[in-house]
């Protein structure tokens, strides 16, 4: 059976951080399967996808260790149009939402829709938490016309308990694997290494204190100062932020090359992970997942290494050889001995990545569309049950 479907979403689709990789990823499956899918979003120029809606402009604030943009006040006028002239059969809400854009539409939603909820995040600081307390009791009305709720991990879901006061069914980030596979081998990785036999670390990520771009600085200079790393290891920091210039300085001291590339484009990533012997994501919190890992054990990285952030250790199933501690005197060591052992134990870094690889089924887009569409259909039967009720 095929569906109308909208995701309801009160960021733009402008840039494809962790939630707009979410519903773009998983609704092009959707789409692949027949389902009629279509995006209603906050203020978006150049949207990656077809069927985009855009329902209110937005504004940048910080919130949870991040910059992100909150939607102004949506017109209802546009809403009802919009909902009308779909005629969904499922609302797919990306949680928490904000009562400006995504709570217009839940209240403006035909009682026909099965609607359905996702949560993305955790919190960071008690602040965060505090904030998200706020916000959900401000939504709890329109939190009640949601038929099923979903958790990206088991701390989203702890979010989503405390927030919101309701239970998620766990159902993970989606990788289109195939295509991060695709796309890492249509690129010769040394126009991206440089050196495709010296080892390469790479990063990515945003420059910011929470994605721990100076813990893996930490670790090469700790690496560099008790000559742990073979000779001609180089290293590749990709990503933007306003921690970019004091990274990029400090490194300039170095005897280890890093190189600093900037923002780098989507349809590259794939490319310049699989070039990487050791993939490092040192966030220190605040991640309620981690696909940024996926996409690199996907592309081919030899070795994921990540900071052991609730999120992260989440995502890896606690693999103590891939996760490092992100707190305390010894993280430099630790993370700069286990790079080191990634590089010259070749056993050792084989099966942790074959360990790696076992994971990407289990978060494979085509596994999760699976899930999803179970939730969508239990959805729309409770509305057809609440009708004949």
């Amino acid at each position: 059976m095929s569906y109308r479907i909208a995701f309801v979403f009160d960021d733009t689709l402008d840039v494809l951080d962790g939630v707009q990789q979410h519903i773009v990823t998983l609704g092009k499956e959707l789409a692949r399967r027949g389902h009629d899918v279509h995006y209603l979003v906050g203020q978006t120029e150049h949207s990656p996808v077809p069927n985009t809606h855009v329902m209110s402009r937005n504004v940048m604030v910080s919130a949870n260790g991040n910059r992100m943009r909150i939607p102004l006040p949506a017109s209802r006028r546009l809403i009802a149009r919009t909902l009308a002239e779909g005629d969904f059969d499922i609302l797919h809400v990306q949680a928490p939402y904000s009562p400006f854009m995504a709570g217009r539409v839940l209240k403006a939603a035909s009682p026909n829709t099965g609607v359905v909820a996702t949560y993305h995040i955790t919190v960071s600081d008690p602040l965060s938490a505090i904030g998200g307390l706020a916000l959900g009791a401000i939504n709890a009305h329109t939190h009640r016309r949601i038929d099923e709720v979903i958790a990206v991990s088991d701390v989203a879901a702890r979010y989503a308990a405390l927030t919101a006061h309701t239970n998620a069914r766990v159902i993970a980030n989606p990788v289109d694997v195939a295509m991060m596979r695709d796309r890492a081998a249509a690129v010769n990785v040394g126009t991206l290494d440089g050196d495709t036999i010296a080892p390469h670390i790479v990063f990515l990520g945003r420059f910011v204190k929470r994605k721990g771009a100076d813990i893996l600085l930490d670790a090469i200079e700790y690496g560099e100062r008790h000559r742990l790393f073979p000779a001609g290891t180089h290293v590749t920091m990709a990503g933007k932020g306003p921690l970019l210039e004091e990274c990029r300085r400090r490194a300039a001291g170095f005897d280890t090359p890093v190189t600093f590339t900037g923002f780098i484009e989507e349809s590259a990533k794939p490319a310049l992970l699989r070039s990487a012997d050791v993939a490092v994501f040192p966030a220190t919190g605040g991640e309620s997942f981690g696909i940024v890992l996926l996409e690199a054990i996907a592309s081919g990285a030899k070795v994921t290494l990540a900071g052991d952030n609730p999120g992260y250790h989440s995502t890896l199933l606690g693999d103590t050889d891939a996760l490092f501690p992100v707190r305390g005197r010894e993280t430099a060591r630790i993370l700069a001995q286990r790079i080191a052992r990634a590089i010259d134990d070749a056993a050792w870094a084989k099966q942790v990545h074959r360990r790696e690889e076992l994971l990407l089924e289990r978060y494979d887009v085509r596994t999760i569309a699976d899930q999803v569409e179970q939730v969508y259909a239990q959805a729309i039967a409770k509305r057809r049950a609440g009708r004949a009720a």
